[in-house]
Order: C-alpha cells, then sequence, then structure tokens
C-alpha cells in the first residue's frame, strides 16, 4: 500500500467524520435548534464578515472566477497539459480526468444525501449564477481541488513544472475563495469539497504507476 492510498483513507476519513458531522447541524437547523454547533457558529460569523470586503471590482473579479473557474479552466488545463506537458503533463492530464470523472458523481450524491440549503440570506444581488442545487459539500471546491492536487503531487521534477503547479493551486484556492465571497457556500462547504477532492485526487494518484505505464504504451 503506497503513501498516496494511505493518504487518500485518511482523508475521505476525515470527510465521512466531517460530513456526518454536518449532516446532524442540518438536523438540527430543520429542528430550530442550531444553537451550540460549533460549525454552524464559525460558519454564520465568517459569512457575516464578508460585507467588510466587498467592493464592485472585487465582486466582478470573483464572478469571472466562479463563473469560468471550474468548468472551463479545468477542463482547459488537462488538455494543454497532455498535448505540451510531455510524459508527465499526460500522465498527470490522465489522472485528473479520472479524479472528475470519481469526484462529480460523488459530489452529487453528498449533497443528494445530506440535503443542506444554501446560505441564501447571505447572496448578493451582483451573483450572476444563483446555484440551484445543494451546498454541501461545494462542486466548485470538490474539482478544482482533485485537479490542484494531482499537479502538485506529480508535476514538481523541475522549476517549470512547480510554476505550473503552484499557479493552478492558487487559481483553485481563489475559486474556493470566491464561492465564499458571493455568499453562495458556508465555509463548511468549501472544506468539504477540498476534503473530497483532494481524497479522489490522492486514491488516482496512488495508481500513477499503472497510468504511466498505460501512456508510454499509447505513446
Amino acid at each position: 500500500m503506497n503513501n498516496y492510498l494511505v493518504s487518500s483513507i485518511i482523508i475521505f476519513g476525515i470527510f465521512t467524520v466531517f460530513t456526518l458531522v454536518i449532516y446532524n447541524d442540518v438536523i438540527e437547523l430543520n429542528d430550530n435548534s442550531p444553537e451550540g454547533s460549533f460549525f454552524y457558529e464559525f460558519d454564520t460569523s465568517v459569512l457575516q464578515t464578508r460585507a467588510y470586503f466587498f467592493s464592485p471590482v472585487m465582486t466582478e473579479f470573483m464572478n469571472i472566477l466562479s463563473d469560468f473557474g471550474r468548468e472551463y479552466f479545468w477542463i482547459f488545463v488537462p488538455i494543454m497539459l497532455f498535448i505540451f506537458g510531455g510524459i508527465d503533463g499526460k500522465i498527470v492530464a490522465v489522472i485528473i480526468l479520472i479524479s472528475f470523472i470519481l469526484v462529480i458523481p460523488l459530489t452529487t450524491l453528498v449533497k443528494d444525501l445530506v440535503d443542506r440549503d444554501r446560505p441564501l440570506v447571505y447572496y448578493e444581488t451582483s451573483v450572476n449564477k444563483l446555484p440551484v442545487d445543494e451546498s454541501y459539500p461545494s462542486g466548485h471546491a470538490s474539482m478544482v481541488s482533485a485537479g490542484a492536487v494531482a499537479t502538485l503531487l506529480l508535476l514538481r521534477k523541475c522549476p517549470r513544472q512547480k510554476l505550473i503547479s503552484v499557479l493552478l493551486v492558487i487559481e483553485a484556492g481563489l475559486v474556493c475563495l470566491s464561492r465564499l465571497y458571493l455568499g453562495v457556500h458556508y465555509p463548511t462547504d468549501l472544506v468539504g469539497g477540498i476534503l473530497l477532492g483532494s481524497g479522489a485526487a490522492l486514491l488516482v494518484t496512488s495508481a500513477h504507476k499503472m497510468i504511466e505505464r498505460l501512456v508510454k504504451f499509447k505513446i
């Protein structure tokens, strides 16, 4: 059992426990008794402080990140890595795509099971796209985290690869921040998404030797 697989099991375990806590919060909130929940107090207090950071320019920037920083950007990334990234880029591109195939239905399943409402009271009129699905976990966070973790784990052999990895991690972080800034997610939604996406990326990365042989065989 390699380190990536062990790390994946640990992160999925943390995600499972974290999700159960959030689910319990949802039940308590539905029963009108959220008092005493640390996560509920944390979520609401963070969202309430967002007003101090609002500006028209920042809001427009965050809308762009939110609208285009997930599907559009992270479809473009593996394509570019596969075409221009050499063997390492092709391996990472395949891992990213498999991670997405794994994380997207998992995110949808957990959303349906937890059934957490969006923090509607915190929506801003300037939000371009109002979400219609459940809140936990964040689909944006799970997807960009899966992509960022895959690149961070395997693209680090030279300064150019390290720079690409760092830039992609920064982009993923900004996308997560945009969802919080726009008020469409609780902070714990983002934590759950990051855990889910990271666990999926680590799980797929644990098979990187097999994927490397497959890529080299196809070439």
